[in-house]
C-alpha cells in the first residue's frame, strides 16, 4: 500500500492509504489526460473509496456527469451569456452540478474524518475558488470516464 499526503491549504493535511491497483490506474489516467490532471491525489481517494466501500455505482455516475458538466461549462464559456441557448445551458448546468456534488458529499460520508473535512472546505464551500477546484476535480473525473471508455473499446 502507499501513502498519498497532500497539503492543500495550512488547516487540512490528510494522509490515506492508496493501493498500488489505483496508483497505477490514476497513473494511466494521466497518461490519457496527457499529464493535465489537476489533483491525482484527491482522483486516487475518490478511486479509492469507490473500491473500498463498494460505491463503484456513485463513482461511475459522477464520472459520466463529470464529463457532461466539463462539456457543458467549456460550451458556456465559448458561447458567453448572451449566446444562443446559455440559459438551458447554464439550467442544466447548475441541476447537474447539484447532483455532482451531493454525490461527492455521499462519498465524503465513507471517507476518514480529515479527507471528509478538507473535501469539505476545498470543494463545498460557496465561492469562486471552491468552484474552481471542484471543476478541476470534475475534469480529473472527466478523464477517468475517458479511460474507462478506452479500456471498454479495447477489450
Amino acid at each position: 500500500m502507499l501513502y498519498i499526503e497532500t497539503v492543500q491549504n495550512a488547516n487540512f493535511i490528510h494522509s490515506m492509504k492508496i493501493s498500488p491497483e489505483t496508483t497505477h490506474l490514476v497513473e494511466e489516467v494521466e497518461v490519457l489526460a496527457h499529464q493535465r490532471l489537476h489533483n491525482s491525489a484527491d482522483l486516487a481517494v475518490l478511486l479509492e473509496i469507490a473500491k473500498s466501500q463498494p460505491q463503484e455505482q456513485v463513482l461511475d455516475n459522477l464520472s459520466f456527469l463529470s464529463k457532461f458538466l466539463t462539456k457543458t461549462f467549456a460550451v458556456m464559456t465559448r458561447i458567453g451569456k448572451n449566446g444562443e441557448g446559455y440559459e438551458k445551458l447554464s439550467r442544466e448546468f447548475t441541476e447537474n452540478l447539484e447532483k455532482a456534488t451531493s454525490q461527492l458529499r455521499a462519498m465524503m460520508n465513507e471517507a476518514p474524518d480529515d479527507v471528509r473535512r478538507r473535501f469539505t472546505s476545498e470543494y463545498f464551500t460557496m465561492s469562486p475558488d471552491a468552484l474552481n477546484r471542484l471543476m478541476h476535480l470534475l475534469n480529473d473525473l472527466s478523464w477517468y470516464k475517458n479511460w474507462k471508455i478506452d479500456r471498454r473499446s479495447a477489450t
